[in-house]
């Protein structure tokens, strides 16, 4: 007999069996830190409905950069008009506490935050379109990492934009009682 067989064919120990079967049963690290998927089958509906997201999101990303490029403009047009126009003629102070330019610099920071999330639905779109015209693998992959990448932007600028909420209604909370407590000891608000 081949030492092998002698080997398999020995009796184990209960620790051993424990082993071997953990082995057999429960994913190595590697395999836990990915999911388990299968080859997945892009049926006919799944195509059509991939096909038409792709549709969306070219026109709704096309749209946005046209927007994106307004934004940036009156932009700029509005801190060219700010920056010749005096603080008093807008109905302020002449001793206005920042330079009036900087209200169309809003804009094209605004701007600026929009055409991230825009180009990766870009990309998503016209990947997903080569994806299944060419039946490329990588091309998927790709298109869903940029739709990943742009659901994630649009979360993280959701969470910043609700923190600023939440720290405007607290500041307008602490500078209501501190107008109101002035205003009862007869101080100047």
């Amino acid at each position: 007999m081949n030492t092998e067989n002698q080997e398999s064919m020995a009796p184990q120990s209960e620790d051993q069996n424990h082993e071997n079967l953990e082995q057999q049963i429960l994913p190595t690290e590697s395999e836990q830190a990915k999911p388990a998927v299968k080859n997945l089958e892009i049926t006919g509906d799944i195509n059509a409905h991939l096909t038409e997201a792709g549709k969306w999101g070219s026109f709704l990303s096309i749209l946005g950069f046209v927007f994106v490029g307004l934004i940036v403009m009156v932009g700029f047009v509005v801190s060219i008009v700010f920056a010749f126009l005096p603080s008093a003629a807008l109905g302020g102070s002449p001793d206005f506490p920042f330079p009036t330019f900087l209200f169309g610099l809003i804009y094209v920071v605004m701007g600026a935050l929009y055409f991230l999330p825009l180009l990766y639905l870009f990309r998503f779109s016209s990947r997903i379109k080569q994806a299944l015209k060419y039946q490329s693998q990588e091309k998927l992959s790709s298109a869903f990492q940029n739709l990943k990448a742009h659901y994630r932007f649009i979360g993280i600028l959701m969470i910043v934009v609700l923190a600023l909420y939440v720290l405007m209604f607290i500041v307008m909370i602490f500078a209501g009682l501190f107008a109101g407590m002035a205003g009862f000891l007869g101080m100047p608000a």
